[in-house]
């Protein structure tokens, strides 16, 4: 099952709630490619990981995925005795939903193996307490997401988005983003209403083009390279707008087409040979 990366082709901050968490709104896509999860039925739970971001990864007991498989098994009063299989392929701690990405795949494919019968009320709650994000995640569908990411409105694209994305090959940690935010005193975001229908990609490029990422600055603080990939990207041809995805460090870069994708992708791989670089589409 295909685990898609998670794009927010913005991100603003609307405000903080009284427990810490804050509260966003984000234009969110979804791409073609992705990590890679599999499993089938065992005598317990267990998770083996490969791929190029595998050793990446922290301490097993922590993955959401064995969260993801303990949560909704103990939901369904079952014994969670499955074994995952994992292509770890997207750079971790980079923004793009990964971890959340896979969480999700791993609900849904505990629900296919164990013919789990359970309401998306319900289910929507249990990802929710997993992530914010793993919600948005279950759909992998564009929305537009506001409050902790428990508040999804669905939209449609009228054609696809093609997007060039880049990674300096460094982990930034959420948390530890948006906490260089709040001791900036950055101010609140007002919190939007999009159209509805099918939004075209040039309308979609005009409304983006008009908010922003407001952790670009705190991630920046963080990790400076995120502004060196922001201005690489920026220089490729035909490109439509350059911009942080989540808390970063993953950049994406919107093109017309696929060609202009490749183009930017070469030409960033001429330059920085080490960072992770992938085109892909909505």
């Amino acid at each position: 099952m295909l685990a898609p990366a998670k794009i927010n082709l913005d991100l603003l901050i609307t405000g903080q709630r009284e427990d810490g968490y804050h509260l966003l709104d984000s234009i969110v896509v979804f791409t073609d490619i992705g990590d890679e999860l599999t499993a089938k039925k065992s005598d317990e739970l267990s998770l083996v990981i490969s791929g190029p971001y595998a050793g990446d990864l922290q301490s097993q007991r922590n993955n959401l995925i064995l969260l993801a498989a303990h949560r909704i098994c103990e939901y369904a009063n079952i014994s969670p005795h499955i074994k995952f299989y994992l292509n770890k392929k997207l750079p971790i701690s980079s923004g793009i939903g990964g971890g959340s990405a896979d969480a999700a795949a791993a609900l849904k494919l505990c629900i296919e193996l164990f013919s789990i019968k359970i309401e998306p009320g319900e289910l929507n709650k249990i990802a929710l307490e997993l992530g914010s994000d793993i919600p948005v995640c279950l759909l992998s569908k564009p929305v537009h997401m506001t409050g902790v990411g428990e508040k999804i409105s669905h939209f449609k694209l009228a054609e696809a988005i093609h997007m060039v994305l880049v990674n300096p090959n460094v982990s930034v940690l959420t948390p530890m983003v948006f906490n260089v935010f709040q001791k900036s005193n950055m101010t609140f975001d007002t919190e939007r209403i999009l159209p509805s229908g099918k939004i075209h990609p040039t309308l979609m490029l005009d409304i983006i083009k008009e908010s922003g990422n407001s952790l670009t600055e705190a991630a920046i603080m963080l990790e400076p390279s995120i502004n060196e990939v922001i201005s690489l990207l920026s220089e490729t041809e035909d490109v439509l707008i350059a911009r942080m995805s989540g808390s970063g460090a993953t950049c994406f870069a919107l093109y017309k087409s696929k060609e202009c994708c490749v183009k930017a992708a070469q030409y960033i791989i001429k330059r920085k040979p080490d960072w992770w670089v992938d085109y892909t589409r909505e």
